[in-house]
């Protein structure tokens, strides 16, 4: 079973910065490092969570009414009052290169679904790291199909057979809410020749449970 840093290693440092990305890729125990991202209002694709800066910073904007030069400006605070900045994707993507780490990227919005060709094409240089796309829309997943051959992963907490058969006809895995997984659903997938994941698994107890269950991979937040 491999193991995913959730937005980096965050025990070390703020979600989706480059601290935290270092920090995961610096660990051998990591296989890959999970990242999230938005398109800015020029279109540059960054790596962050919230639709709002609020959460991470003193200021209350939405991300993507934002040119990236001004998410730079924004100062990301953490609890014990580090500041950091707003990474864009291929500073992300260079990290990855440089420590050989998997890039998994949950694409979360962008402005147009055609900016996925621009995604594309950042990724070109990247793609010996065996990239993974993750997202919890199967439009933006079903839309790359069409382009590439990419690994892609549907995140879904809720899974029934049309969403099988949707994921099966676009050769799209599954990335699994821990809540979602039990034996029966498992071993159907499976058979079914689907790779899975599950996040976001931070208790050893599962851990060892889904060893047993021969999940593919997780990401996790501290195991």
């Amino acid at each position: 079973m491999k193991y995913i840093a959730h937005r980096g290693k965050t025990i070390h440092a703020l979600e989706n910065t480059k601290e935290a990305f270092l920090a995961a890729a610096s660990d051998s125990h990591y296989d890959g490092i999970e990242c999230d991202i938005y398109t800015s209002k020029d279109k540059e694709f960054f790596c962050f969570h919230d639709e709002s800066t609020k959460r991470l910073s003193k200021t209350k904007h939405l991300v993507m009414d934002l040119s990236f030069d001004e998410l730079k400006q924004i100062k990301l605070i953490d609890k014990t009052n580090q500041v950091y900045e707003i990474p864009h994707l291929i500073e992300f993507l260079n990290i990855c290169k440089t420590y050989q780490k998997q890039p998994v990227i949950e694409i979360k919005k962008m402005h147009s679904i055609t900016n996925l060709h621009e995604f594309l094409a950042l990724l070109e240089d990247f793609m010996m790291l065996k990239p993974i796309v993750i997202s919890y829309n199967i439009d933006y997943l079903k839309y790359l199909r069409a382009l590439s051959e990419i690994d892609l992963f549907l995140l879904t907490a809720s899974i029934d057979d049309q969403i099988i058969y949707d994921c099966r006809v676009n050769e799209i895995n599954f990335n699994l809410d821990k809540k979602t997984i039990h034996k029966t659903l498992v071993t159907k997938l499976k058979k079914k020749g689907f790779i899975i994941g599950a996040f976001t698994v931070n208790s050893k107890k599962q851990e060892t449970e889904f060893k047993d269950l021969k999940i593919d991979f997780i990401t996790t937040d501290k195991l």
